[in-house]
């Protein structure tokens, strides 16, 4: 059995916005629940990463896609903006922890994957030609 590259781009794509939600879950559980509006935050990014994976996984791939790049650019945004002064809604976050820096990787990995995988699959595809025949006159 063969893969095509879209789709193994789109399984990488759909495996990181996993790992995007199991971490924002994960410090959800952890600690983040008792922050006011990023708890709730965390709470949502880890579901919908849920479901994008799972539109990942159907035949409205590209939609997924698109949710998916919009959801990982999103929380690496947030957390860009969570590191400075000012921090997001009240919230800085110090270091790149552990947690943050899995998140931020598998963010950047699945931003990379599903524009590749939205290139590949909605590039047009060449003509084909049937020689067969010869010549048309």
């Amino acid at each position: 059995m063969t893969i095509k590259a879209a789709d193994l781009l789109r399984y990488l794509g759909a495996s990181a916005t996993v790992v995007v939600g199991a971490v924002h879950l994960q410090q959800y559980a952890d600690f983040i629940h008792d922050v006011p509006t990023i708890g709730v935050l965390f709470l949502l990014n880890g579901a919908g990463a849920g479901v994008v994976a799972i539109v990942l996984a159907t035949r409205r791939a590209p939609l997924g896609a698109v949710a998916g790049i919009a959801l990982s650019a999103g929380s690496l945004v947030s957390l860009a903006i969570s590191m400075t002064d000012g921090g997001l809604f009240d919230y800085v976050e110090p270091t790149f922890r552990t947690a943050v820096t899995i998140s931020a990787a598998a963010e950047a990995a699945a931003v990379v994957f599903l524009l590749a995988y939205l290139v590949l699959r909605l590039r047009p595809t060449p003509a084909r030609v049937d020689w067969s025949s010869g010549p048309s006159r």
